[in-house]
């Protein structure tokens, strides 16, 4: 979960209260000017940018959350972001915004990749919370459109069979020209989206690319899904 120390940016309770269920790496990083080096600012704000990553990580603590800091000063947000998702084996990056509830989640399917993490995660909020999660796929043209349909069952029978109830899980198929932009408009009717990365690289799949265009005009807080294949 990466958190700007410099800015008003800290979870909203309902994220919080919905990674009761998972382990928390809490990644708060200092932007640092390219014209100035990150030991010098580290020297001057230290202090006070502990104090602030250690506040934010007593909300999660707090809840009996087990939550790992680390503190960074760095040119780089989105590569801090790739490094830190690597070496601590992240199965999903958490991008902010502000909620009030989390009732609904949507969870965008492209096709059989990353499937299984998607579902895992689900399973993992989904456990610990009343939430519901709506399956979404958009059919390419010229595709058969049952061999979606075959993606949203099987990833709602999925999440049944891990104990979560029926009534909880609902799937959609789409067949417009957009998909894009038919998440976008779908997502506004949501408190959470789950999505998966894209290629080629982790920074553009997390920071750059089609998941990030989506949280950007969608406005709602996102887990991202790293595909570690």
């Amino acid at each position: 979960m990466p958190v700007d120390v410099t800015a008003d940016d800290r979870p909203a309770r309902p994220l919080v209260d919905l990674c009761r269920s998972v382990d928390v790496v809490l990644l708060g990083y200092y932007p640092v000017p390219d014209q100035l080096a990150p030991a010098q600012l580290k020297q001057d704000h230290e202090t006070d940018a502990q104090a602030t990553l250690e506040e934010t990580a007593d909300r999660f603590r707090d809840n009996g959350i087990d939550v790992t800091d680390i503190l960074v000063f760095t040119h780089d947000r989105e590569d801090t972001i790739d490094r830190v998702a690597n070496e601590y084996d992240c199965d999903a990056v958490l991008v902010l915004s502000e909620t009030e509830h989390i009732e609904q989640i949507l969870a965008p399917i492209r096709g059989d990749t990353n499937l299984e993490r998607i579902v895992s995660l689900l399973e993992a909020l989904m456990q610990t919370s009343d939430a519901s999660a709506t399956f979404f796929h958009s059919v390419a043209e010229d595709s058969d459109p049952s061999h979606g349909e075959f993606l949203v069952r099987g990833a709602a029978d999925r999440l049944a069979e891990a104990g979560i109830d029926r009534d909880r899980i609902d799937w959609q198929l789409s067949e417009e020209e957009s998909p894009h932009d038919e998440i976008v408009e779908l997502g506004q009717a949501y408190d959470l989206l789950v999505l998966g990365e894209t290629k080629p690289s982790l920074r553009d799949r997390i920071l750059g690319a089609v998941p990030t265009r989506i949280v950007d005009e969608v406005d709602r807080p996102a887990f991202i899904v790293r595909d570690v294949e």
